[in-house]
């Protein structure tokens, strides 16, 4: 008899373990417009506006025992040294796979949107970061006549 007593405090807990889950949701985009993400330079990018492309990627994580991986994404993931260098892992995944779909140069603002669950107190769980963006491509470089010279940086002279 103790056994069916036990086998119902099993069934009980996991029951109150499937309960006890919970959902997050997260959506980025960017408050400051292009002009915010500027570069120190005397070339200016040529960008192709007039073929400008709505593109998208996804990934999807799926996580058990906080570390083993049922669904794997690769190691490819798009970071850039000033605009883009505090995304998590999964935006920059996303971000990579957004690019190289579309088959552009540059994602112009894009939106993030990141959707949390865990079940069994974060034993099992699983997320989807989606992002959206313009993709344009650059035709090509060229001299920018209007470009402003960094005070702190002289040109004519080596960085060493």
């Amino acid at each position: 008899m103790k056994k069916f007593s036990f086998l119902k405090a099993m069934c009980a807990g996991l029951l109150v373990m499937g309960f006890a889950s919970c959902a997050s949701y997260q959506k980025e985009a960017a408050i400051m417009s292009i002009g915010g993400n500027s570069i120190n330079t005397y070339v200016a990018a040529d960008i192709d506006y007039a073929n400008a492309k709505q593109v998208a990627g996804s990934i999807n994580t799926r996580t058990v025992l906080w570390f083993i991986q049922l669904e794997r994404n690769g190691n490819k993931t798009l970071k850039s040294v000033n605009r883009y260098r505090n995304l998590s892992k999964t935006e920059a995944q996303a971000l990579y796979r957004a690019k190289q779909d579309g088959d552009v140069d540059i994602i112009l603002e894009p939106e993030f949107d990141t959707e949390k669950h865990s079940w069994f107190f974060g034993i099992y769980k699983t997320s989807k970061t989606q992002v959206k963006g313009w993709g344009v491509n650059i035709k090509g470089l060229k001299e920018d006549t209007h470009g402003v010279l960094n005070p702190q940086r002289d040109f004519n002279r080596p960085l060493f």
